[in-house]
């Protein structure tokens, strides 16, 4: 159907300020407003609404049209507002439960909608897609929708939204008759629902917190729940500060070291060392968390150069950490493959985890994007718009932009909410490789002009080009502190550079055939490449010399990546395996078989307890540690 502008008339415009600031959400308009907006609706989409009343496939199209009409209307605030409710009730009520949850989204994004009403109609869209459903895939998406949504509800302590859901999930999984299904989202409601007898001993601090913010013995009591029980430091942190007793103390001085300006790695130690020495005394359903948190201080440590401590000690400590927690929290273990995710036609070049892990982004020879919910391995968006080959994909550290390259010769940065292209950059060639700066204010990219290019988000131009390779830049990198970077290329070379001024501070030769991939360790201190020569080489980025050779690939290295703790590794191969390294050891941990064709892309989640790989069979993969 040919699209239909709105017409100019009285409804409530977007004013110029609020275009340009697209961060800032819109108020609701008001009812009068929101009434002319219904009647131009109703009056413009007259014979699709009268088609929907008894056509299903109609009313799901008209949703649709719906949607992407509001996503298109930026002038009419009224109108906007309006075109996202109907999409969402059509949606929901022909059982297309993912578009009506897109409306949702879309709704939130733009408007200043309380997010408890957000999750309610998330929720009662569900509800009212799954008895609408007729198909076996709208009764899985309902299912899979429904468990996302749970994660939800259970990071609010919202019990019974958390059973609700699990109820629609349920009747939608009887209508499959899918018997381990049904069987799993019955054992999910009992665990759910003995989260919810345990959160009983813990709802009357909650309650006296809410009475009196400053009662200490409420604020240590939260704490221990919000950060010892669910890992949420954020929310526990300063709950625990306000508290009384060791725990207490222990919290004002993690809170401290994080404030302070001068940190460096043994005050770094301290804070691990502290945790880790606390963990022993707590019970064993708080002691992961402990852990895991003397864990993050050992990680920054490790990426803080200082003579008076020495990395292999801290390695020593990560490594026994780790060896404490339970198999499914480790870090860098990954055993099997969790998830498959399949939509893309053609061969997936590139990939990227989001900052939190709950989404992925893949590229692909089919020229698009994809994002997908690494939970259910379920597609959650599409991005079109280059020209050919999608080659690499990075995620913004705030999660909401997307970079891509492809072989159009362009760099483009997407916004996720929108799905809609916010800027373009130009390459002389194919673009191979994109990443963002820590900041997110800076994007780097190679190609096959044998260019490295540093490009200004906020200027929209190009800030430094970094010239040297003879030959096609394959892969590039970016050290933590956003200072170095690094690049790989088909000259045979791995080359250092400084960001600030452009120069080349390292050239490292060694592989004797093309560079593929490469990447920097957590700590900042060294490299790792992949190759054609089939060998992955690990580098000391202060000498520039190979430190050692890992050979096992049968066949082209085409990708690398490092854990969060440096001392595992990912790589990719033309002999269709993912394999995962000890890198302290310079040992071969275990070989990941699944895709059946050579394997272009490897990550690790930010986390280090998933890895992504995509490859020639036009799959994306999602690997994880034991369940």
């Amino acid at each position: 159907m040919k699209r239909r502008p709105f017409v100019f008339g009285t409804l409530l415009l977007l004013s110029a300020s609020q275009l340009g600031a697209q961060e800032r959400k819109l108020p609701i308009p008001p009812p009068g407003e929101l009434g002319k907006a219904e009647a131009l609706i109703r009056e413009l989409y007259g014979d699709e609404f009268k088609r929907a009343t008894s056509d299903p496939i109609a009313k799901v199209r008209l949703a649709q049209t719906l949607l992407q009409e509001g996503k298109d209307t930026t002038d009419l605030i009224a109108a906007r507002y309006q075109l996202f409710t109907y999409a969402r009730k059509l949606a929901s009520e022909s059982g297309d439960g993912p578009t009506a949850l897109l409306a949702i989204e879309e709704l939130a994004h733009s408007f200043q909608v309380p997010a408890k009403d957000v999750f309610s109609l998330k929720i009662d869209a569900l509800g009212i897609a799954s008895k609408a459903s007729s198909t076996p895939d709208a009764y899985q998406t309902v299912v899979d929708s429904a468990l996302v949504l749970l994660e939800d509800a259970l990071a609010l302590d919202d019990f019974p939204a958390g059973l609700q859901l699990l109820d629609t999930a349920a009747a939608a999984g009887k209508r499959l008759r899918n018997v381990p299904l049904v069987s799993s989202i019955r054992k999910r409601q009992e665990e759910v629902a003995a989260l919810q007898k345990e959160y009983a001993r813990w709802r009357p601090f909650a309650e006296k917190l809410a009475a009196n913010p400053a009662d200490p013995t409420a604020n240590l009591e939260m704490g221990k729940y919000h950060a010892l029980i669910k890992g949420n430091w954020e929310r526990g942190l300063p709950l625990l500060v306000k508290g009384n007793g060791p725990l207490a103390d222990l919290a004002t001085a993690d809170e401290d070291a994080q404030a302070s300006d001068v940190r460096g790695a043994k005050a770094c130690l301290k804070a691990g060392d502290s945790w880790h020495l606390y963990a022993k005394s707590l019970p064993d359903n708080m002691r992961p968390q402990a852990l895991l948190r003397s864990y993050q201080w050992y990680l920054k440590a490790l990426a803080i150069p200082e003579e008076a401590v020495r990395p292999a000690d801290i390695e020593r400590r990560l490594q026994a950490t780790n060896d404490l927690l339970p198999a499914e929290l480790r870090v860098g273990e990954i055993v099997a493959e969790h998830k498959k995710c399949e939509g893309h036609f053609a061969p997936v070049y590139g990939g990227a985890f989001s900052p939190d892990g709950k989404k992925a982004v893949s590229a692909s020879a089919d020229g698009s994007l994809r994002v997908w919910d690494t939970k259910t391995g379920k597609e959650l968006r599409r991005l079109d718009g280059h020209s050919g080959r999608v080659w690499c994909a990075a995620f913004a550290p705030d999660g909401r932009r997307i970079a891509s390259g492809g072989f159009d010769g362009s760099v483009r940065i997407w916004d996720l909410a929108t799905g809609r292209e916010t800027r373009r950059f130009n390459h002389d060639d194919y673009v191979r490789s994109v990443v963002f700066s820590q900041d997110g204010r800076f994007v780097l990219s190679g190609g096959d002009d044998k260019l490295v290019r540093l490009w200004n988000l906020a200027t929209g131009k190009e800030e430094r080009t970094f010239k040297g390779h003879g030959h096609f830049v394959w892969c590039v990198a970016l050290s933590p502190d956003g200072k170095r970077a690094l690049s790989a290329s088909l000259d045979k070379t791995v080359r250092l550079w400084n960001v600030e001024t452009g120069d080349e501070l390292k050239r490292m030769t060694g592989h004797k055939d093309t560079v593929l991939s490469v990447a920097f360790s957590p700590e900042g201190r060294r490299a790792l490449s992949g190759s054609t020569d089939k060998t992955l080489r690990l580098w000391n980025l202060e000498t520039g010399e190979s430190i050692a050779t890992l050979e096992a690939h049968r066949g082209y290295v085409h990708s690398v990546a490092f854990s969060p703790d440096g001392r595992r590794a990912l790589s990719a191969g033309q002999d269709h395996t993912v394999r995962l390294w000890d890198v302290v050891a310079g040992e071969q941990l275990r070989v990941l078989e699944g895709h059946r064709d050579q394997v272009w892309f490897v990550t690790f989640s930010r986390d280090g307890r998933m890895a992504l790989s995509s490859g020639q069979d036009n799959v994306v993969r999602i690997w994880g540690g034991a369940r």
